[in-house]
């Protein structure tokens, strides 16, 4: 049998997702998407223990870190530390200037030094931290590359997935970015076009939206003129933070909305992620153990959506990209993106996505930010075709899984 235990974590305003695949051999697979929170460091710090304990003290197989913001990154050190680092790390690629923005966002708000330490130097803080190799994806504009986005998988072998010498080996199928050569060795850059797969029956699927570059200009022009700051990097936005706070605010502000209206661009850099069986099981069960016996025979797709602004835009870029309609058709269970925040889902999406059984809003009971707000909630209630909404807060964890016994 092979057994696969998935969990949205009990963290509050922020989002810490494991998943455990574990094969009757002995063998095992663990993965995490994001590891964060605004909420009380004890409710992370306990998640942290337990996923620990949960795969065995292993290093994690892969990291993906959806975006750079605080609640999704700041416990990323600990997790690496507590877990003996990971084999991969999977990640959106931020320009330079991306990530000035990224570090603006999380100065202003008092971050740790760890995140900034993170967001100043993502691929130097991984490897640090027993990281073995780092792939950053890029936004995909080629609208000729759809032959490569999905590649040829081989038939699974029911016998050889369930057999003694089975084991969880990586298949990279992505299509590399062959503009870009750090010259290190452990580190690639790929295109969000192909799949990565754990052999031939379960796959993690990527999509990074395009970003509008001409306002990101917009915004570092005006940022410059606005606040006197001719070379703009870590060290002189970082003096002028602190040694002008009450302007820095007042005049950010401004420039950031502006430009940026409701959306946050790096809000919109994150890396959103399906997974999902490449095989039709002949036998699959998943249940939700936290509130009820609660069975499902049929879809077992998830989609993470960290904070991306999930709009028609989106979905046009997303189905572009992504299609198959399995893609869209397999996912049960959908993370609400941005913890449920005005404008960060519109009707067409919910509609959009018929068999989900669950919609997962990640959030801290009594955030500043009143996520989820009613008018979200409402969204999903009158356009979802079916599933139910639930609150995933420090207090609610919410698992699910499944398990492979072969044919019946």
């Amino acid at each position: 049998m092979i057994d696969i235990n998935l969990k949205f974590r009990a963290v509050g305003q922020g989002a810490f997702y494991t998943g455990i695949f574990r094969h009757q051999n002995g063998n095992q697979f663990s993965f995490v998407y994001d590891c964060g929170s605004y909420s009380s460091r004890r409710y992370i710090d306990h998640e942290i223990s337990n996923f620990v304990s949960e795969s065995d003290g292993k290093k994690i197989d892969v990291l993906f870190i959806s975006h750079f913001h605080a609640d999704h990154v700041n416990k990323i050190g600990e997790l690496l530390r507590s877990a003996g680092g990971a084999e991969f790390a999977i990640l959106p690629y931020l320009t330079p200037e991306e990530l000035l923005l990224a570090y603006i966002d999380v100065r202003k708000s008092g971050s740790d030094p760890d995140t900034l330490s993170f967001i100043q130097n993502p691929t130097g803080f991984l490897l640090e931290r027993n990281v073995n190799e780092i792939i950053y994806i890029h936004p995909s504009d080629e609208n000729g590359s759809n032959e490569n986005n999905n590649p040829n998988i081989n038939d699974p072998d029911p016998e050889r997935l369930l057999s003694e010498n089975f084991n969880f080996k990586i298949s990279n199928k992505l299509q590399p970015n062959t503009k870009m050569d750090e010259g290190n060795p452990k580190v690639s850059h790929y295109y969000d076009l192909g799949i990565f797969s754990i052999v031939d029956f379960w796959e993690f699927k990527f999509f990074n939206k395009r970003r509008d570059v001409a306002t990101l200009n917009n915004f570092i022009s005006d940022t410059r003129s606005h606040l006197g700051i001719h070379d703009f990097n870590f060290n002189e936005i970082a003096d002028f933070i602190t040694t002008n706070p009450a302007t820095f605010d007042s005049n950010f502000n401004t420039i950031y909305s502006k430009n940026f209206g409701y959306g946050q661009l790096i809000n919109d850099t994150s890396l959103v992620v399906y997974h999902g069986s490449l095989v039709n099981f002949d036998h699959y069960v998943s249940w939700i153990h936290e509130w009820w016996p609660y069975r499902i025979i049929g879809e077992n797709g998830t989609l993470l959506t960290g904070d991306i602004k999930f709009d028609q835009d989106c979905l046009d870029q997303i189905t572009n990209k992504w299609i198959n309609v399995k893609y869209f058709e397999n996912i049960s269970i959908f993370q609400v993106p941005h913890h449920g925040a005005n404008h960060y889902i519109e009707s067409p999406i919910v509609n959009h996505y018929k068999n989900v059984d669950f919609w997962v809003i990640n959030y801290g009971l009594g955030n500043t930010h009143k996520h989820p707000r009613q008018e979200i909630v409402d969204i999903i209630e009158l356009h979802k075709v079916k599933g139910e909404i639930l609150g995933n807060t420090q207090v609610n964890a919410f698992s699910y899984g499944y398990f492979y016994t072969g044919k019946l």
